[in-house]
C-alpha cells in the first residue's frame, strides 16, 4: 500500500490551498486586518467564528476546513485582491467584472486604441525603462479593466 496522501499529484495540494487561504485570511481579518470577524461575518454571510477556525494552519487542532460556498462568499466580500492573493497558487489573478452596462462602442474603441498607442510609442526604443513600466502599469491596469468590460458582455449574451 502507498504512503502517498489523495491529491498528492495535485499541481496545487489540499494542504497548500488551506494554507495559503489560511495566511490569506490573516492579511485581512483579525488584529492588525482591515476588518474584525463580524465586520466580515456581516460583508460573508460566514459566521465569525468559522471565519476564526479558517485562519490556523491546517495542522492546528481549532483549524477547519471551509467549504467552497464559505471560500467564495469570502472572496465575494473581500474583492479580487483577496482573490489573487489565493490564486497565485495556480499563477492566476482575479478582477471585478464591471456591472454597469455597455460601453460606448466608440469611447471603447477610441480608449483601447489609445493603450495601444502608449505601449508602441513606450516599445519604440527597444527598451522598456524603469519610467515605461510605470506608465505600463497603468495602462495594463486600463487593459485589464476594458477586458473585463467585454466578458461581461459576452456573458450577457450567453
Amino acid at each position: 500500500m502507498s504512503s502517498k496522501s489523495v491529491g498528492d499529484d495535485l499541481k496545487v495540494s489540499r494542504t497548500a490551498a488551506f494554507t495559503r487561504f489560511a495566511e490569506t485570511l490573516r492579511l485581512y481579518v483579525g488584529r492588525g486586518g482591515r476588518f474584525s470577524y463580524k465586520e466580515l461575518e456581516r460583508k460573508s454571510g460566514v459566521p465569525a467564528r468559522m471565519i476564526e477556525a479558517y485562519r490556523y494552519e491546517p495542522d492546528h487542532e481549532e483549524w477547519r476546513a471551509a467549504p467552497l460556498e464559505h471560500v467564495l462568499s469570502l472572496i465575494a466580500a473581500l474583492g479580487p485582491e483577496f482573490a489573487s492573493d489565493m490564486l497565485a497558487l495556480a499563477d492566476q489573478g482575479a478582477f471585478w467584472l464591471p456591472d454597469d452596462g455597455d460601453p460606448n462602442p466608440g469611447e471603447f474603441a477610441a480608449e483601447t486604441s489609445e493603450n495601444t498607442t502608449e505601449i508602441v510609442r513606450r516599445a519604440a526604443d527597444g527598451v522598456f525603462c524603469a519610467e515605461d513600466r510605470k506608465h505600463l502599469k497603468a495602462v495594463g491596469q486600463r487593459k485589464i479593466q476594458n477586458g473585463m468590460k467585454l466578458v461581461a458582455m459576452g456573458s450577457k449574451a450567453a
